[in-house]
């Protein structure tokens, strides 16, 4: 009973090599998500797969700082049209988002209009008297 017996050589590996996550690279990654790229966009500019960016927590990380810090200056822009550059849709869009405010009118229990005789006081008589007029 021969047998062939099958040396495995360590130093050869199976599969992709690993894809090293220096903090250039996670600098870069940052960098690419504040400016919305996508993971695709990311992925190819720092040379891996868009989904060993999404296996890797420090990449998602980074990814996540990145979205976070370009939402900030969305909003900052947004904030400055509406306040420095007197735009009143840009302010009226913010106050719709974040205020929740509508265009549309909806009478509820809380914000019916208040009936006139609430805030003025009813009417009282009036005497009037007759005025000589001295010529």
């Amino acid at each position: 009973m021969d047998k062939d017996i099958q040396v495995i050589d360590k130093d050869k590996t199976i599969g992709r090599p690993t894809f090293a996550f220096t903090p250039e690279v996670l600098d870069k990654i940052e960098k690419f998500a504040s400016i919305m790229c996508t993971l695709e966009e990311i992925g190819d500019i720092i040379g891996c797969s868009h989904d060993t960016i999404q296996r890797n927590p420090k990449a998602k990380e980074a990814i996540k700082r990145g979205v976070a810090n370009a939402k900030q200056n969305i909003r900052k822009t947004q904030f400055d049209i509406a306040t420095k550059l007197n735009s009143s849709i840009m302010a009226m869009w913010l106050g719709k988002v974040y205020l929740g405010q509508t265009d549309k009118i909806q009478n509820t229990d809380v914000n019916i209009p208040l009936p006139i005789y609430d805030i003025v006081d009813e009417p009282k008589e009036i005497e009037f008297k007759e005025v000589e007029n001295d010529k």
